[in-house]
């Protein structure tokens, strides 16, 4: 929109340019037509104005005399004379004055036209560059950085108590729909919506808190409900505290998005928390009690185990409804846990993450509290699950050796401590892990592997008596050769030998 102020003597020349110009855009606005210089400067407090045209020659203050007192009051509005040609030194004289343009009388319509086009279009690009050059420097005292603005630096938009709401959508947000809509709300002195992030925007609202029954939740809330319509997805609504001035604004910033955050507890599609109301939640001794269910699981990689642990754990949170940042510090302790206890931990992860399971991106983004506990979960799930398939294929390589040492060994007393070393494992674990893979403990393994060993030699070699065979299995006691025989085979080492023969 191209605001035009006009000054000229004649009415009937003013009148005519009121009307051609209304009539060749919607884009141009005639905001006061006067009689005379005096009467544009008395009326230009409260105007907003981008462009005047004035006769040279009027009573009271002429065009020039306008001119001059405008380079001290508005010294970035263009100005553009009126002049016949009588009057053109007077023009030549304006141009000094830093006039952008003049038009000779009787106005020529495509000449007064190419020009206005031609500083609507100047306008428009100051406009826009003045909007981005206030956006860039409210954004940089949200964010408690300081800027040097290229070009002019903006005026404080507004240095009175204000109120800060941070808006996070699940989806991209609309900020043309979402502007539309907050310029709607009635009540707001001041009220500026600043870009952070494609999915997050900032507004900063003024207003006689007083004048609303609840104060800033009654007015923030009612923001909320309205500039959200229209916007896709779930969204969530922080709502900060009351400050004053600009160089509070940070901390205003700080606390809303803290609160946006919180409201992940919330119901619905529109999510919305009060800094107010965000508890001191205490997490103390969560994390020991969340080490104590889950160690009987992690030695032997039980993953159903692990997973039903976190669930519960997940359930605990959700009554005590910590702070991001407090989850955050939880599952890094937990993800520390498993790298300690789980070999195949850091490995998987730096297959899946490049080495980084990136914990801040997950609570972050995530916008309700059961995204982020259901996601964990599923991350560490997918986790353990490759760390599985990876145990798996080493211990078949060791229950393999293992099974190659009894059998080549199976002659001599071999002790699960020996064992466990050879493999490197833990005797505990190999115990576990030999059971779990083969269905069978070493001891028994052991025995299976004697008692064959001991049924061939009674087949195959009648001389041997069979105290000779029992000690050749590993069995120098001749009464627990004939015991343990008996109770795996059915039949006492005789018996079997005059069964086979």
């Amino acid at each position: 929109m191209l605001r035009i102020m006009i000054a000229d003597d004649e009415e009937r020349i003013r009148l005519g340019l009121e009307k051609i110009i209304q009539k060749e855009s919607e884009d141009y606005e005639i905001v006061g037509s006067y009689a005379n210089g005096l009467e544009i400067l008395n009326a230009l407090p409260g105007k907003e104005v981008d462009m005047i045209i004035t006769d040279i020659q009027m009573p009271a203050m002429d065009g020039l005399e306008l001119i001059d007192k405008l380079r001290e009051r508005k010294p970035g509005v263009p100005c553009v004379i009126l002049s016949g040609y009588s009057e053109f030194e007077y023009a030549r004289k304006a141009l000094k004055f830093g006039v952008v343009d003049y038009l000779l009388k009787p106005v020529n319509k495509q000449e007064l036209f190419a020009l206005l086009r031609r500083l609507h279009g100047e306008t428009e690009r100051r406009r826009i560059e003045g909007r981005a050059r206030q956006t860039d420097w409210i954004r940089a005292k949200l964010e408690g950085r300081e800027v040097e603005p290229a070009g002019e630096m903006p005026e404080p938009p507004w240095e009175g108590e204000a109120a800060c709401l941070v808006i996070r959508g699940e989806e991209p947000i609309e900020e043309g729909a979402l502007r539309a809509r907050i310029a709607e709300v009635a009540g707001a002195a001041f009220l500026e919506a600043i870009p952070i992030t494609g999915h997050m925007m900032c507004l900063l609202v003024a207003a006689d808190f007083r004048s609303y029954p609840q104060g800033t939740a009654d007015l923030a809330t009612r923001l909320a409900l309205s500039c959200t319509t229209g916007q896709k997805g779930c969204l969530s609504v922080g709502i900060g505290p009351v400050v004053r001035g600009p160089h509070q604004w940070s901390e205003a910033f700080r606390e809303a998005l803290r609160a946006s955050h919180y409201a992940m507890y919330g119901t619905g599609r529109v999510l919305t928390a009060m800094v107010e109301e965000i508890p001191a939640a205490s997490l103390h001794g969560q994390f020991a009690k969340l080490e104590k269910e889950l160690k009987p699981f992690l030695e032997i990689l039980d993953e159903s185990g692990i997973r039903e642990v976190l669930q519960k754990f997940v359930l605990r949170l959700a009554e005590l409804r910590p702070e991001k940042r407090q989850l955050l510090e939880l599952f890094e302790q937990t993800v520390f846990l498993l790298r300690q206890d789980i070999p195949e931990f850091v490995e998987v992860i730096e297959d899946h993450y490049g080495g980084s399971l990136k914990m801040e991106s997950l609570i972050e983004n995530a916008m309700r509290f059961e995204q982020i506990g259901t996601q964990w979960i599923r991350s560490i799930t997918e986790l353990l699950r490759g760390c599985r398939e990876r145990r798996s294929s080493r211990e078949n390589r060791v229950i393999g050796q293992v099974k190659k040492i009894l059998a080549e060994g199976f002659q001599r007393d071999i002790d699960l401590q020996s064992l466990a070393a050879e493999v490197y494992l833990t005797p505990n674990y190999l115990s576990k892990l030999f059971k779990a893979e083969t269905g069978q403990t070493l001891t028994e393994f052991m025995i299976g592997i004697r008692i064959q060993k001991a049924k061939e030699l009674l087949k195959e070699h009648a001389e041997l008596k069979t105290y000779e065979i029992g000690e050749r299995v590993g069995y120098p006691d001749p009464a627990y050769f004939n015991k343990i025989f008996k109770k795996t085979v059915g039949f006492t080492p005789k018996e079997y030998r005059d069964i086979v023969r």
